[in-house]
């Protein structure tokens, strides 16, 4: 009750609230700044977003953690951020989120700062907002040249940006 009551009067104020850290972050033990972090089987703190996204919520920030010995939603070692099983089949589809989806940040997380091209990877998981990459040119060269080889991805690009762009319009950000 009090997250929705938070959610509608942030949003009625013109901020866009954000829930975080999905898929849930209390009961891993850890520090995603410091290293690689995981959740070891099941999503057990799956159940508190479903109420946040029928309060309205406008954004939710993936978590840069792990999943690992779950069969349908495990990451193949990847943070959640970049794992299109967490982002896109889990967030969007079964849990139908349409909302704008933004990573945990990209620059000092030690658990994304180890993998290679992670913004990239995280934008091809469906992230909308990349959240301060190391290389701000460099994210934005390799994204740019991967819509160039993928049809399917530019498109998902250009509706992430149809997004943002609504959000901002609907926010008075833009006239």
């Amino acid at each position: 009750a009090m997250s929705k009551s938070f959610i509608e009067s942030s949003q009625d104020m013109g901020i866009v609230a954000t829930a975080k850290h999905f898929p849930g972050h209390g009961l891993v033990k850890g520090d995603t700044h410091k290293k690689s972090v995981y959740i070891d089987g099941e999503l057990k703190e799956l159940d508190v977003y479903p109420p946040l996204i029928d309060a309205g919520v406008l954004s939710i920030m993936v978590a840069h953690i792990t999943v690992q010995n779950n069969e349908k939603y495990g990451t193949d070692g990847l943070p959640s951020s970049c794992s299109r099983t967490i982002v896109n089949d889990l967030l969007r589809e079964e849990l139908g989120f349409e909302g704008l989806i933004v990573t945990d940040a990209l620059n000092i997380m030690k658990a994304v700062t180890i993998i290679e091209n992670a913004p990239l990877l995280a934008s091809k998981a469906g992230c909308d907002v990349l959240l301060m990459p190391i290389d701000e040119k460099e994210t934005i060269d390799s994204i740019l040249a991967e819509m160039e080889k993928d049809a399917d991805y530019k498109k998902q690009v250009y509706a992430s940006v149809k997004k943002i762009l609504r959000l901002k319009i609907c926010l008075g950000l833009m006239g």
